[in-house]
């Protein structure tokens, strides 16, 4: 963020100069360049704002997350490659294969939903490899796997929600996650058996 706000204050101060340059000159074409460093003074600030909301629609996330423990046991997989969840979550209600779409919501109605239903699968095959890598485990065949979509920068509307995977923001998942039934099998240390056994589990393939 710091880059961009120094960035905004050069094209600010050269675009200040220039329209100066024009008044004292009498040369118009240092006005041209005045107006495009507005033009670009705008596309700055835009990536800017983009990236400040990023940012604290990941931090969101981050805290809802964290937020879980100590009863839930927390895997962060954001960033890595591969077909796995983002965050995996290990607790009293089951796994939770939780993917974030970190994507604004578009001018379109229907983009979105497109955006929206594109994460929503990624989230079911991503449950889908964490139940595939738990068959090695027998002990875990009767914990219940989740798909959950994680929204960091759109509201969750009704009209997103599918079933047997639930679209939320944030700030609902300690909402969500505690009404979630107690699964009777799992234990405590089962669910540190399950993490330890998805984390060495091979990365699944995407594409």
């Amino acid at each position: 963020m710091r880059g961009y706000l120094i960035g905004l204050l050069v094209i600010a101060f050269l675009v200040g100069s220039l329209f100066r340059a024009t008044e004292v000159t009498g040369m118009r074409i240092w006005n041209m360049f005045a107006t495009f460093g507005i033009f670009l003074f705008g596309v700055v600030g835009s990536l800017a704002l983009s990236r400040l909301q990023q940012r604290s629609g990941l931090r969101s996330v981050q805290e809802a997350i964290k937020a879980l423990e100590p009863d839930w046991v927390i895997t962060d997989w954001s960033g890595q490659p591969g077909g796995r969840p983002d965050y995996l979550l290990v607790g009293p209600g089951g796994l939770l294969a939780i993917c974030v779409e970190h994507s604004p919501r578009a001018l379109l109605g229907s983009r979105t939903r497109v955006r929206v239903a594109s994460a929503a699968e990624r989230a079911r095959l991503a449950a889908d490899w964490v139940r595939e890598a738990l068959a090695v485990l027998p002990a875990a065949a009767d914990l219940p796997v989740v798909p959950v979509l994680l929204l960091a920068r759109m509201r969750a509307l009704p009209e997103y929600q599918a079933e047997g995977l639930p679209v939320l923001n944030p700030e609902g998942l300690a909402e969500y996650v505690g009404s979630l039934a107690p699964a009777p099998t799992a234990s405590r240390p089962l669910c540190y058996r399950v993490t330890r056994c998805l984390r060495a589990a091979n990365v699944p393939a995407t594409g």
